[in-house]
């Protein structure tokens, strides 16, 4: 599966807790003037998860994007190293 699927997928899921959350919290509020445990208990769990996986999603990408940087920063200083020693060579 590709990231860009995956990436899809995670900010759907967390779009769709929340809407439902919203939902929730209406639905509940017009058919009994109040928003009980129930709902209110459905409320957290589904904005926590949302946000749990938007911040997953954000972490992940960070890390990603430090590790590349570090890569091409050993890289280009193995490039470096490798050009003095045969710049010394040919001394």
């Amino acid at each position: 599966m590709k990231q860009n699927t995956k990436d899809w997928i995670h900010y759907s899921s967390a779009i769709v807790l929340i809407l439902s959350a919203v939902a929730m919290a209406f639905v509940s509020f017009f058919l009994t003037m109040d928003v009980g445990a129930g709902p209110l208990a459905y409320i957290g769990e589904a904005l926590s998860a949302a946000l749990g996986l938007f911040g997953i999603g954000i972490y992940a990408v960070k890390k990603v994007g430090e590790m590349k940087t570090e890569i091409r920063e050993q890289l280009e200083m193995i490039r470096k190293e490798a050009g003095h020693e045969a710049n010394d060579n040919q001394q």
